[in-house]
């Protein structure tokens, strides 16, 4: 029990490091912008179009985290999540997201999906298109493609065998997130490799 306590001490640790470190960017844009309109002494329509880009791009982040990492995730429909996660890669610009069979997915299976894509996205270091297929025998592909595709040997690694608590940082939180949402639906998670192309396989 004490060591279970631990554990979801570790993930609430982490996975609110994760969140910050993606919400930083944006957050600070907009303090940039603030500060030109300061310095402009007045409105100034480059600094409103920066603090207007980086509040909505924040907003979109955070939607995904909501209904990535939190319960709010277990209800909502697939039909949100799809429209949440494609407005987010759309406004990306580098990544094209095709997720055209998505009805009908459990809210659950819909959270492990999500986590899959924001993990493919991470793998396309110069942008490409991330595609989720589903096969007749429930299997889903989220496939990456693009130039050097990869995904990081840290996630791989917490995606295909047991982990120390210990191991776990900001870097690999999702990986290990996701593999535990699959194993409360009875599935697992796996990886497949080829060049300038990774697959994530919820079997």
């Amino acid at each position: 029990m004490q060591q279970d306590r631990q554990l979801e001490l570790i993930l609430i640790e982490l996975i609110s490091s994760r969140i910050c470190h993606d919400l930083v960017g944006p957050v600070g844009a907009v303090n940039a912008g603030a500060e030109l309109m300061d310095e402009a002494g007045g409105t100034d329509d480059e600094a409103l179009a920066l603090m207007r880009r980086s509040g909505q791009e924040a907003q979109r982040r955070l939607q995904l985290f909501r209904m990535a990492y939190g319960r709010a995730g277990n209800s909502v429909d697939a039909s949100t999540l799809h429209k949440t996660v494609t407005q987010a890669y759309e406004a990306d610009g580098k990544v094209t997201l095709v997720w055209t069979d998505y009805r009908g997915i459990d809210a659950v299976t819909g959270r492990v999906v999500l986590n899959m894509i924001m993990m493919a996205r991470e793998a396309l270091p110069f942008g490409g298109e991330i595609s989720v297929q589903h096969d007749s025998e429930k299997k889903i592909r989220v496939v990456a493609q693009g130039k050097r595709a990869a995904i990081r040997p840290e996630i791989e690694k917490v995606l295909s065998g047991p982990v120390d608590p210990q191991e776990l940082d900001p870097r690999n939180i999702q990986g290990f997130f996701a593999r535990n949402l699959a194993e409360k639906m009875g599935r697992t998670l796996a990886v497949e490799a080829k060049e300038n192309s990774v697959t994530l396989i919820y079997v």
